[in-house]
């Protein structure tokens, strides 16, 4: 039964008799983000989810969102102009949830509530993925800050995922998609090559499209009553460059390059005729989006044989993420206007990890310790040009510029006892986090700076009552300061928005517990989790002020949110003698929250969710089937939000492949042209917004088809 770590297993297969080395091979599921290092699905303590490349080829994905649809317990929010503006995590989103793309930190999501700025982390390129690792739960121990709701890995594709042979080799490949929700025509080439120890990869991607589609039966007007989809079009480009030097056998240097750039271009019909205030009827709406990511990472991996440190590795990164959402509008009061919104956050990030293998007594421990250092400046610049009289000012922004700083030490012990049937594995963590705001035209106000810091620790373990069976729990604590946009926002327009520097710092203590079940032809998970957060920032309605409403954040004193999610997958063929490559999958999510001081509901936990799917995988063709079911959500923080109605959706995909390295791929979603809402594009809408909801519903039936030729 194989239960270390890849690094562990490595050196006891070397240090012990080849008939004892036996024992050790590959699992088929690995995962990282549970311990840093890799680590078998069925050894750790928490609930772990993995999309790879292969699922999201084969359910036909074109963005993240579509990637997790079937992912028990976590969500992929937002879309349209903006995006996906971030993650939920069993009913905890936004900056609770960290996102890394191949360990580098996304910035924190700023959205002021306005309709002419977001600045999301989402400039990431689906088909440049090899998989996709969800960390459920508190993984501040592990990652620090911004962790305490969970953490979403995104690794993209390396040289050797694409090489197919040991030697000197060149691999080419072209991908092409096409969606019919918003007229997406997608390419993306790839060439991976090996020559001695060099290994380098170059992917290139360009997609062009319009908007995506709300369902055919919203109305195809101009104003506030419009169901349908403003119409734009959007643009998509990636560049993604790998090179890997192999030194020696224990001496691996790498260079990631990596750039996105995504233009959206909107012509904002349901704002025309929309008055907001005497003299603020807008009329002639249209916007010029573009979002960019620039990323280089310079790393090394290092095998040492001394006392402290059995593999070292490192890596710095330089990331600069930018958004420039130009608004164009008319209204009698200021004449033709462009209101240019300039977001910038720029980071340095140092991360450095060590392992070290120990036995004592009889027992092996694995130790993992290391430290992280980020630094971000974040740049806000506003300027409203008026057209007509030729004149500019700066534009207020909200928050201020802000140079945030973090730094974390980490120290991880993981002990395999009683023959590696009882696996414990114990975390502390020191983490320290600086916000130092500044003042320049676009906002006045001074504010100190916020500081910061927390020890967070956790205790997990897994015992394996038999080969096929084992048990898994998990203690940890998590942390999050909060934000600059926290901490400083304030807005006075159609609502009063009040800052509120003085938030604490937000903490959580969460439990799980589970079952795992592993047999020749099913594998199955359940886990149940309870999360107990304390001063958690949420914004609150608190009055109202010249006929304005009022919100401001604030510290709840105690917010709980807990349920139970179940996944299975059984390979039907082995089982009842179906026929064969026939598998069945299931996959069930149910969670509550609540506001354990005033009994309000938490808005952000997701209604009872299930999935089944049913599928057949073969070496030249396969198809399947997915049926989504969704529950209603009533119960929301605020008595006049709009319920969201359950419903259920099936979609249907298939492959064919009639050469080895060609694979034609179809789809088609939502087959019964149900219309529906996703329950958090309908939180903040109250019975009496002046905008049709229609226009937040999703695509109707549609379909997609794409090829793939590697060779």
């Amino acid at each position: 039964m194989y239960k270390r770590s890849l690094l562990s297993a490595s050196i006891v297969v070397a240090l012990t008799a080849p008939v004892h080395a036996e024992e050790y091979s590959v699992f088929d599921e690995v995962v990282v983000s549970a311990t840093r290092t890799e680590q078998n699905k069925a050894d750790v303590s928490s609930s772990i989810e993995t999309v790879t490349s292969e699922s999201i080829n084969s359910q036909m994905s074109s963005d993240v969102q579509q990637a997790l649809q079937y992912t028990p317990g976590v969500e992929a929010n937002g879309g349209g102009r903006f995006g996906i503006s971030g993650f939920n995590i069993r009913g905890v989103e936004g900056d609770r949830v960290k996102i890394m793309i191949d360990g580098v930190q996304q910035p924190a999501p700023y959205n002021p509530g306005a309709s002419e700025q977001r600045k999301y982390a989402n400039g990431i390129e689906v088909d440049t993925l090899q998989v996709i690792e969800v960390n459920k739960g508190p993984a501040s121990t592990l990652y620090g800050s911004d962790a305490i709701g969970g953490a979403v890995m995104l690794r993209t594709k390396n040289p050797d995922d694409l090489l197919i042979t040991d030697g000197d080799e060149n691999r080419f490949g072209l991908k092409s998609s096409y969606t019919s929700a918003d007229q997406q025509f997608k390419n993306t080439l790839s060439w991976a090559m090996r020559k001695g120890k060099l290994e380098t990869l170059l992917m290139t991607t360009y997609a062009q499209g319009n908007e995506t589609a709300s369902h055919s039966s919203g109305e195809d007007i101009e104003g506030p009553d419009r169901g349908a989809t403003n119409p734009a079009d959007k643009k998509l480009g990636n560049v993604l460059g790998k090179a890997f030097y192999q030194v020696s056998d224990s001496n691996r240097l790498g260079l990631t390059i990596e750039y996105n750039q995504q233009q959206y271009d909107e012509d904002e019909l349901n704002y025309n005729g929309y008055t907001i205030m005497p003299g603020f009827t807008y009329t002639d709406n249209y916007n010029k989006d573009t979002n960019k990511r620039f990323r280089v990472t310079l790393e090394q991996s290092l095998g040492l044989e001394t006392s402290i440190a059995d593999s070292l590795d490192w890596s710095l990164s330089y990331q600069d993420s930018s958004t420039l959402n130009k608004n164009f509008d008319t209204t009698p009061s200021n004449g033709r206007r462009l209101r240019e919104r300039d977001a910038s956050d720029v980071t340095v990030q140092f991360d450095t990890q060590v392992s070290k293998v120990l036995i004592a007594d009889s027992v092996e421990h694995e130790f993992t310790y290391g430290f992280s250092y980020l630094r971000n400046n974040f740049e806000l610049e506003n300027t409203d040009y008026k057209l007509d009289q030729g004149t500019n000012a700066p534009g207020s922004t909200g928050i201020p510029d802000a140079e945030i700083s973090q730094w974390g030490l980490f120290i991880q012990d993981q002990a395999f006892l009683m023959d590696d049937r009882l696996i414990i594995t114990a975390g502390l963590r020191y983490d320290s986090f600086v916000s130092d705001p500044s003042t320049d035209e676009g906002f006045t106000t001074e504010y100190d700076k916020n500081e910061n810091n927390a020890f967070t620790a956790k205790l997990g373990s897994v015992y394996h009552i038999n080969d096929n069976v084992a048990v898994f729990g998990q203690i940890g604590q998590g942390f999050k300061a909060p934000t600059v946009y926290d901490l400083y926002y304030f807005y006075n327009q159609g609502a009063i928005v009040e800052a509120n520097p003085d938030l604490k710092a937000e903490r959580s203590l969460s439990y799980e517990l589970g079952l795992r079940s592993q047999s020749k032809n099913s594998l199955s998970e359940l886990s149940t989790f309870y999360t107990n957060y304390t001063d958690f920032i949420n914004e609150t309605k608190t009055g109202q002020q010249g006929g304005k409403d009022v919100f401001t954040k604030e510290n709840l004193d105690e917010v709980t949110i807990y349920g139970a999610e179940f996944s299975s997958r059984v390979n039907l063929d082995g089982l009842i003698g179906a026929p064969n490559g026939s598998y069945t999958r299931l996959a069930v999510a149910y969670a509550e929250g609540e506001d354990k001081k005033t009994g309000d509901a938490i808005d952000s936990v997701a209604p009872l969710t299930g999935t089944i799917g049913l599928g057949l995988e073969r070496e030249s063709y396969g198809t399947a089937l997915h049926i989504k079911m969704v529950a209603s959500k009533n119960d929301w923080n605020a008595d006049d939000n709009v319920n969201a109605a359950g419903y259920a959706l099936v979609d249907l995909t298939a492959y064919y492949r009639p050469i080895d390295d060609l694979t034609l791929h179809a789809g088609l979603f939502n087959a019964f042209d149900k219309k529906y809402w996703l329950y958090s594009d309908l939180s903040g809408t109250d019975h009496d917004s002046k905008f049709s909801k229609d226009i937040k519903s999703q695509p109707g039936r549609n379909w997609g088809l794409s090829l793939d030729y590697q060779f």
